[in-house]
């Protein structure tokens, strides 16, 4: 082996072992990632090609509601405010009847505003209804009490 080629094998030898590093990262937290990998590393044909699998797009998790009923309006400002533009149109798609094509031109701004009125609005429906059914009990545990 010449001197020439030895700096080059190093070369390789790191982004090879930053490639297996970054694998395993992922795979340790993609359980379907980590399932794609068992099969190609113990499948038994050398030739077999394996199908790519197109993921779901992921979900958001984040509940601008639940948000807002433990904190307050300027919390789920500001938390909104750490998200993306997509993660904001994802957001008011699932909470709200819009489509993400109809929020695409939409600003920011008027993203995080929609949001929080939408939020808003559905913690107040909530709260009314808990209103009614409180105002509900005293009628019924009364007029109980009076047979």
């Amino acid at each position: 082996m010449s001197q020439h080629n030895s700096p080059n094998l190093k070369k390789l030898e790191v982004k090879l072992k930053n490639l297996t590093r970054c694998i395993l990262d992922k795979a340790a937290t993609d359980s379907e990632f980590s399932c794609q990998l068992e099969e190609i590393l113990l499948g038994d044909s050398l030739n077999q090609v394996i199908p790519t699998r197109k993921s779901k797009p992921a979900r958001s998790s984040f509940k601008s509601v639940d948000y807002l009923d433990k904190h307050s309006e300027t919390k789920l400002r500001e938390e909104l405010n750490s998200k993306t533009d997509t993660e904001l149109r994802q957001i008011l798609k699932e909470e709200s009847n819009r489509k993400v094509k109809d929020l695409k031109n939409v600003e920011r701004q008027q993203l995080i505003d929609d949001i929080i009125a939408n939020a808003d609005r559905v913690l107040k429906q909530g709260s009314s209804f808990l209103q009614v059914s409180e105002s509900v009990k005293p009628a019924s545990s009364t007029s109980s009490a009076a047979d």
